[in-house]
């Protein structure tokens, strides 16, 4: 508000001080009048500056434009290609309107004149015997660069626009997406956008691991143990983690909320030390750039009253902002004046601040004066922004009052202020961005495993509207493979691992067992009654093999041999059901393939010989895949031969732990692990498993009959 209103009104009383030198100095013999006007007016003052410098960068800008920062401005300046003088001062409203021509006046230089406020934003242009489109260029800065430039970055994009050649075409077309509502890109990153950027990389940095882990292992047991297990997918996720954590900072590498240069400590006290330098000769300090705020007389009347207090009373009239050293609070800078002129032991006293726009701050501060410091806040309280409304008092009543008031308070010990000021933000950490890892980095985190698991639930939801929109589908193919029919060459085999783990197990048997359920209600109303009545068998064993707890789920405590066994039973039920109830598939027993029993029923037989046993190899039934596997492939010797179909029988062979085990035991043929599957074994073409032991052996041992 203060930079909105009460600055416009400052430049208005500026201007007019201005205006009205302007005027008397045209009249003859009133320039010695201008020459000897105290204080000079606001134009004389930064003619004379500009003598020194074609860039004069007010002192009371040190956070956003210090003083050092000169020669990136005087750089800028020489790239226009005619003399160029530059103004950087505080403030900001029209009420500057007018300033350039009179301190071109003042100057007596032709040239490109360029006042900008100490935040940016467009400048102000005249230009005096050159000819550059300094207006369309200003014009195609302030539509082109968006609010976060500062001053220096909006020097350097004029310069540039200045430079192209197409000055007024760039400003129409920026005009014109300006009315459009087309606004540019930040140039810096916010605390806001640090902030959202932690929390992204938060999110990703925990959900993508989490997510590639989850997601994996679901799918996995969804597939029935097919796909990437967690030793690919950990190390993966790890993976992924560690790219994240390393790229976010590459990706956000902004470290500054802001182009502005960076003060030093010289250019946070300079103004400091010019008013302290003042302060030492008169105890009334009218900044330069308020000259048009006090007139001569009402200067002469303050400093008179001021010496005749019997406590000493300094009287400061400056621009107040927020990029000056003080952050824009009276009351810091009156404590900064003291701390500065307490060097010589003469700064006790009561300082008055005041901003030199008519409804500025005021800040009246006791630095150990004989004085009641509660009483003279509470008595100067109502002039801090005078009454409100438009009839507020001036600058100089203000200040008048507040010696009235400090005249009539009463003798009291020395103290210090009345509330000490808050200290200013540092102006090197005040732009500086926070560690992508810190404030909201950690919820970003947590958002990241919650957002991970919620997807793990779609994914979860998706798998089972899968599996449950077409199970028609999905039953022909399994029916395929369990008899041994999927492919061209009917050599296709259920997936089934030779040494499968109790978790596979336990997952497919889950799944498979549903599947039959469905199946079975679908389809059994087609089948002959001897084998509707071998599949409702089977289906039956198994469930009371695997579902021995009766909550209608697998037994989380089944072993190996019992979900083996649990599963040929399935797959074997699912085999009569795609086979109709067909002769080939339900006589005999229904027997199983003797090398894995669960590839479900076989369809030939070959003689092999199992590990252990004596004597010569013997006629087995073994399922199409087995079949195809021990086929003679371009062997032409009987020892070739026999070595072929021992490597054939040791990679397909069933193996299983024995119950109870540990996760280390080796592997042993199924036929010699206890349980239901460890049926003795026939000789000739009746030797092998067959279904219907199985399910005799499952009843026998659970007492069903």
């Amino acid at each position: 508000m203060r930079r909105g209103v009460a600055k416009a009104a400052r430049w208005g009383a500026r201007v007019a001080a201005v205006m009205l030198v302007a005027v008397v100095g045209l009249g003859g013999s009133a320039g010695a009048s201008v020459a000897d006007e105290k204080p000079r007016s606001t134009a004389a003052y930064l003619a004379d500056q500009l003598r020194k410098s074609p860039v004069h960068l007010s002192d009371q800008l040190p956070r956003t434009n210090p003083l050092s920062a000169r020669p990136a401005f005087l750089k800028e300046a020489k790239r226009t290609g005619v003399p160029t003088y530059v103004l950087v001062l505080p403030g900001y409203g029209a009420g500057r309107d007018g300033l350039l021509a009179a301190v071109h006046d003042r100057l007596g230089k032709d040239g490109l004149y360029l006042l900008f406020g100490g935040d940016g934003g467009s400048p102000d242009t005249e230009t005096f015997g050159v000819d550059v489109p300094a207006r369309d260029a200003a014009m195609a800065t302030t539509f082109e660069l968006p609010y976060d430039a500062g001053t220096l970055d909006t020097f350097r994009h004029f310069v540039d626009a200045l430079r192209s050649g197409e000055a007024t075409e760039r400003a129409d077309k920026a005009a014109a997406a300006g009315r459009a509502g087309e606004e540019p890109d930040k140039l810096y990153t916010s605390r806001t956008d640090r902030k959202n950027q932690g929390f992204l990389t938060g999110i990703l940095l925990t959900g993508v691991p989490v997510l590639i882990v989850a997601v994996g292992w679901y799918v996995r047991r969804w597939r029935g143990g097919k796909g990437p297990g967690l030793r690919l997918l950990v190390p993966v996720a790890a993976a992924g983690a560690l790219v994240i954590g390393v790229g976010a900072p590459l990706v956000f590498d902004d470290t500054r909320t802001t182009g502005d240069p960076v003060p030093t400590a010289a250019d946070m006290a300079a103004r400091t030390d010019r008013v302290a330098r003042g302060l030492r000769s008169d105890p009334v300090y009218l900044d330069p750039l308020a000259a048009g705020t006090l007139s001569p007389a009402q200067l002469g009347r303050l400093r008179e009253r001021a010496k005749r207090l019997e406590v000493p009373v300094r009287l400061v009239v400056v621009p107040l902002d927020t990029a000056d050293e003080s952050a824009g609070d009276g009351e810091l800078l009156a404590k900064r004046l003291h701390d500065r002129l307490g060097d010589d032991g003469d700064g006790d006293g009561v300082y008055v601040i005041a901003d030199d726009s008519e409804n500025g701050e005021l800040e009246v501060v006791n630095h150990g004066a004989e004085l009641d410091s509660a009483a003279l806040h509470d008595a100067t309280e109502d002039l801090r922004f005078g009454e409100g409304g438009e009839s507020d008092a001036g600058v100089y009543q203000r200040l008048d009052e507040a010696l009235r008031i400090v005249d009539r308070l009463p003798s009291a010990p020395a103290e210090g202020p009345y509330l000490e000021p808050m200290a200013a933000e540092d102006p090197v950490t005040e732009d500086e961005l926070p560690s992508l890892y810190a404030e909201d980095f950690v919820p970003g985190t947590l958002m990241g495993v919650v957002g991970a698991l919620a997807a793990l639930g779609v994914t979860a939801a998706g798998l089972g509207i899968a599996r449950h929109i077409g199970p028609g589908v999905r039953s022909a193919a399994t029916r395929a493979s369990a008899t041994g029919t999927g492919g061209a060459s009917g050599s296709t085999d259920p997936q089934a691992p030779a040494r499968p783990s109790t978790g596979w197990l336990r997952r497919t048997a889950r799944r498979e067992l549903d599947e039959l359920n469905e199946e079975y209600e679908q389809l059994s109303g087609n089948l002959p009654d001897a084998a509707r009545t071998r599949v409702w068998d089977h289906l039956d064993a198994a469930t009371l093999l695997l579902d021995q707890e009766g909550d209608n789920r697998v037994d989380a405590d089944a072993d190996a041999p019992t979900l083996a066994a649990g599963l040929a039973l399935i797959r074997t039920g699912r085999a009569v059901l795609a086979a109709g109830g067909g002769r080939h598939i339900t006589s005999a027993g229904t027997r199983l393939c003797v090398l894995n029993p669960l590839h479900g029923p076989a369809t030939a037989t070959r003689k092999l010989k199992l590990p252990g046993e004596s004597g010569g190899a013997r006629s087995r039934p073994v399922c199409a895949g087995c079949r195809a596997a021990l086929e003679e492939r371009g062997t032409s010797t009987s020892g070739s031969r026999a070595a072929h179909i021992a490597g054939v029988v040791g990679a397909r062979l069933l193996c299983l732990r024995d119950p109870g085990a540990a996760r280390s035991a080796p592997h042993e043929p199924y036929h010699r692990v206890p349980g239901p599957l460890a049926a003795p074994q026939g000789t000739g073409r009746d030797a092998g498993p067959t279904a219907d032991q199985i399910v005799r052996r499952v009843r026998e041992q659970l007492g069903v009959h």
